[in-house]
């Protein structure tokens, strides 16, 4: 057991599950899909989306990680945004090559959650990890990785489209850093919480934090399309920074424990 509790005790939290996954997936979908009708307000809308995705992964993470994988945060999170990358990329070349572009994102999602599932049958079944729910958050944290990288992709090229996103981020290298900033944003949340008085809405609030901070980050790349759009975005995600950080650490200090003695001499007796 990790200092985050057992699976079915400490990580339980307020917030259902399953309302983070349909959140994540519809709100993150729906993000993506109106960011090409909203002009420059469009990339604000991808950008809530990415968010929306992060939020769902860091719960995903924080329910497979009370298991004992405490350690293997990095791991499954380094793992998982590498499917992200490559199922978001083949989701939308895919709907390039069939001429169908509008089930780019759809196309995605499936394809992360596919590779998901593989990988988790490998690691149950073939290296022998005895987590019960290693295949539905491998599956969940792969589609919550998929969407944010996909969602912040298109705050930057301002469409799903393979060209766009081909020219304003895979050859402009933005991809490496979207790959970093997801995965950070979605593994740290539950690592900077880690601990006995681990609870799910404070991890979520910094969840949310992480998002909106590399929401931030994602606008100022999008400068270089061009148009207002980089400036709200960025403004936005400022903003959403400031508001989720604030809540976190409010969340921080009211359960923390007050410290009467740090076990120093008095300075009467030095």
């Amino acid at each position: 057991m990790s200092a985050g509790g057992s699976a079915d005790g400490a990580a339980a939290g307020a917030v259902s599950s399953t309302m983070l996954l349909a959140l994540g997936i519809v709100g993150g979908l729906i993000c993506i899909y109106l960011a090409g009708f909203l002009g420059d307000f469009g990339s604000v809308v991808a950008g809530i989306g990415a968010v929306l995705a992060i939020v769902w992964g860091a719960d995903a993470i924080r329910r497979v990680a009370s298991y004992g994988l405490g350690t293997g945060v990095p791991s499954i999170g380094y793992m998982s945004l590498s499917v992200g990358v490559i199922s978001s990329l083949a989701g939308i070349s895919l709907a390039t090559i069939l001429k169908m572009t509008i089930l780019g994102p759809v196309a995605a999602l499936v394809i992360a959650v596919i590779i998901g599932a593989i990988i988790a049958i490998v690691a149950t079944k073939i290296v022998g990890m005895k987590i019960p729910i290693m295949l539905q958050c491998t599956i969940e944290i792969a589609g919550a990785a998929c969407l944010s990288i996909l969602a912040f992709s298109v705050a930057i090229a301002g469409s799903f489209e393979m060209m766009a996103i081909y020219k304003h981020v895979v050859a402009s290298g933005f991809i490496a850093v979207l790959f970093i900033l997801c995965t950070m944003a979605i593994q740290h949340p539950f690592n900077a919480c880690l601990g006995p008085n681990e609870d799910q809405v404070r991890t979520l609030k910094c969840a949310a934090s992480t998002g909106f901070l590399s929401m931030t980050l994602v606008g100022l790349l999008s400068s270089i399309s061009g148009g207002l759009g980089w400036f709200i975005v960025t403004v936005v995600g400022l903003i959403g920074w400031v508001i989720s950080f604030r809540a976190f650490v409010q969340a921080s200090c009211n359960d923390a424990a007050s410290t009467r003695w740090a076990g120093l001499w008095p300075k009467v007796e030095e």
